[in-house]
C-alpha cells in the first residue's frame, strides 16, 4: 500500500464558528451557518447567516437579493444559543450569483446574498454577538 509519510489530520466541521479572513475594518468575523428571517418590506424570506461580525453579519439569500440601502428586520440565532436575536439592518453590498454555481459574483469565496449592518440592535444581543466572536477568536489562537 502506498504511504506517503504525512500524518492523518482530522478536519473540523465546514460550519464549526471559527475565526476567518479579517475585513480591512478589522471587526473579526465568525461563521455561522444558521437559518434566518429576513422581512423586506411586507415580504418573509428565509436565508443562512454565513458569518457575523460586531457590526453586521452576511446573509445567504436567494434572488431577488434586496437593494443596497434598503433595510429589513433579521432574525437568526447564534451557533449553540437558541434565543433569537431580532434586529434592523441596512444592506451595505450585494454578491449577486456569479456564472459559477454556488458561488457570488463580488466575493466568489462566498455563496450569493448580501452584507446586512446592524442599524437598530439590543445592547444584550450586541453584547452576546461580541461575547461570542471575542471568545471564538481568542479559542482560535
Amino acid at each position: 500500500m502506498f504511504q506517503s509519510g504525512l500524518r492523518f489530520r482530522e478536519v473540523s466541521p465546514a460550519m464549526k464558528p471559527g475565526p476567518m479572513e479579517q475585513p480591512a475594518s478589522g471587526h473579526h468575523r465568525i461563521a455561522c451557518g444558521e437559518p434566518c428571517d429576513v422581512t423586506l418590506a411586507s415580504d418573509r424570506r428565509q436565508g443562512m447567516i454565513w458569518n457575523v461580525s460586531v457590526v453586521g453579519a452576511y446573509c445567504v439569500l436567494s434572488t431577488p437579493l434586496p437593494a443596497v440601502g434598503e433595510t429589513a428586520r433579521l432574525t437568526f440565532t447564534l451557533p449553540g444559543d437558541p434565543a433569537p436575536i431580532t434586529c434592523q439592518v441596512r444592506v451595505r453590498w450585494q454578491n449577486a450569483p456569479s456564472i459559477f454555481k454556488g458561488c457570488g459574483q463580488t466575493k466568489m469565496a462566498l455563496p450569493p446574498g448580501c452584507g446586512f449592518e446592524f442599524t437598530v440592535l439590543a445592547a444584550s444581543d450586541a453584547a452576546r454577538i461580541a461575547e461570542r466572536v471575542h471568545a471564538t477568536v481568542i479559542s482560535a489562537r
